[in-house]
């Protein structure tokens, strides 16, 4: 991906507010940045952390240049990420950060950056943990937070950051690139959901836990207008198969993304998953269908403390389609 030119071709305000930082050399401490489901939000702030880092960037990072691969790589000293997209981070990780960075750094150059990568997922105890850090910032030290959602961020985190909203591209022609790079049509409309940019989608046509998520959504969906069908397949094959939070909020993402296009149906509004008409239109028949896509981001919501995921998406889609 070039990140220079997605910045400046469809992010002009971010590209904006990075430019005259970096140029300036007036880069706040603390950055949010806000992106819809499937914005690249973490190789943004991996792109932004090694223009600052890296000394020669003028005023941002050379994609090609050893320091912007290594960090890119997450083998840069002085770099961390946390993703809560992958695993819960635990508040000693966060004590620890701040004891790390309190040292002069380790690599050549003395700036500190670390990503933590959908903030909205954070316990509260790391949460907090976070807060006190960023209350007193230290010398060269910056951080990028990422979220799908400002909303659920503490207004304590939001007084203490600058927040950079960025925008979706347009979804029929970020389907067509990637069917242009080679993409399958069916793969092409799917992925456009989680991720935001052509080549990512081609990076991930091939990826095997997400497409288990996509395909069992999917197969569980074309049960709609079945409901003990339905439940026997979440029982047989849902819960046998997804292990972790991560892949029920793909499950719970893919389920929250049919039920909004079926809406459309209903509306007679244009959809982007003309390969998928058919449990489109079986979603159209349920009743109450706005009212069960709040449900499902409700229970979405509730992935972070729920211990029981299975009683949890069991309970949610028994309401969906049991009435």
């Amino acid at each position: 991906m070039d990140y220079i030119n997605y910045l400046k071709t469809y992010q002009e305000i971010p590209y904006k507010v990075f430019e005259n930082a970096f140029k300036h050399h007036k880069i706040f401490h603390a950055y949010l940045l806000v992106g819809e489901k499937g914005t690249p939000l973490l190789n943004i702030a991996k792109f932004l952390a090694a223009s600052i880092i890296d000394p020669e960037s003028s005023p941002f990072a050379n994609q090609d240049s050893l320091i912007t691969k290594r960090i890119f790589d997450e083998n840069y000293v002085d770099l961390r990420v946390f993703d809560t997209k992958t695993r819960q981070i635990k508040i000693d990780e966060i004590r620890e950060l701040e004891t790390a960075f309190s040292k002069t750094g380790t690599e050549k150059f003395s700036k500190k950056v670390y990503i933590i990568n959908l903030i909205e997922n954070l316990s509260l105890d790391a949460t907090n943990a976070l807060l006190k850090f960023l209350e007193e910032p230290l010398e060269d030290t910056y951080a990028f937070l990422t979220t799908e959602n400002d909303k659920r961020i503490l207004p304590t985190i939001l007084s203490r950051v600058q927040t950079v909203h960025f925008t979706l591209l347009p979804q029929a022609d970020l389907i067509n690139q990637a069917k242009m790079l080679g993409v399958d049509d069916k793969k092409a409309e799917i992925l456009s959901f989680y991720f935001n940019d052509a080549d990512l989608i081609k990076e991930n046509e091939n990826n095997q836990n997400l497409l288990k998520v996509i395909n069992l959504g999917e197969n569980l969906l074309e049960f709609a207008d079945m409901y003990q069908f339905l439940l026997n397949f979440l029982l047989n094959n849902v819960f046998k198969s997804i292990k972790d939070k991560t892949e029920y909020r793909q499950f719970y993402d893919l389920l929250i993304l049919f039920f909004k296009e079926g809406i459309k149906i209903k509306y007679k509004e244009q959809t982007v998953l003309e390969k998928y008409d058919k449990i489109l239109n079986k979603l159209v028949n349920l009743n109450d269908i706005e009212d069960k896509v709040i449900l499902l981001m409700n229970s979405r919501n509730e992935i972070n403390s729920n211990l029981n995921l299975q009683l949890l998406t069991y309970s949610t889609l028994e309401k969906i389609f049991g009435n």
